[in-house]
């Protein structure tokens, strides 16, 4: 199957899968784990610290810092989300069957790092014990080679389909997360921020359509040239 439309149905079925309970929790939690985490980077390369983070069952969550450029550090969570996604998409799509398993077990050792530096509570810990578990899961029970490409694909197109979708829920009139922070930090009305975010992820979307058809287009090159 060409890539582009490997894509379109491996988004397709994270779409489903987001309307079932239950299922959906573990690759919410890790939609929520790189939203967190880019809050962290964020503050980390800005000269701050992270105090600790938060997974609430429910897919929420809260990165505590201090220090580092707060603009910097509230905005990175929905681009840094984005970000990932589009990383995992494409980084699988050109990697061979040993450096898809290393990344799966790279993820899960970025997890379990998290874990022991940043989480406080049982909950955050037993939610970050399951992403490490999702990670591996295929290595460890020797699965076929193609379910780790397709497993990474999945988590990275859930990522980037939650990157679209978790912005629309700052529209609720209360004020809070990370839109309502850089309002106050800019005085730029917080559904600026929500409209920047969606034209974020939906450029993410394209860019990696377009590169997979790019990859699509140098593989079939080099078929018809063999």
């Amino acid at each position: 199957m060409k890539l582009q439309y490997q894509f379109v149905a491996i988004m397709a079925a994270c779409i489903v899968v987001s309307f079932i309970p239950v299922l959906n929790w573990p690759f919410t939690w890790i939609q929520t784990f790189f939203h967190e985490i880019s809050h962290g980077l964020a503050a980390i390369l800005t000269g701050g610290s992270v105090s600790h983070i938060e997974i609430h069952l429910r897919g929420s969550g809260l990165c505590y810092t201090s220090g580092g450029i707060r603009f910097v550090v509230a905005s990175a969570g929905y681009l840094g989300a984005s970000l990932f996604g589009v990383l995992l998409i494409l980084s699988v799509a050109i990697l061979s069957h040993r450096q898809a398993t290393v990344l799966a077990i790279a993820l899960a050792c970025l997890t379990l790092g998290s874990l022991l530096l940043w989480a406080r509570d049982l909950i955050t810990i037993i939610i970050l014990l399951c992403i490490a578990a999702v990670c591996l899961l295929p290595i460890k029970n020797n699965w076929h080679p193609k379910a780790i490409y397709i497993l990474l694909q999945f988590i990275g197109c859930y990522v980037l389909l939650d990157a679209i979708k978790s912005p629309l829920w700052l529209i609720d009139g209360r004020s809070l997360g990370d839109g309502a922070t850089l309002a106050q930090l800019t005085f730029v009305p917080e559904l600026i921020w929500v409209v920047l975010w969606e034209i974020c992820a939906l450029t993410c979307v394209w860019f990696v359509w377009k590169s997979l058809k790019r990859l699509d287009d140098t593989l079939t090159h080099k078929g018809e040239t063999v």
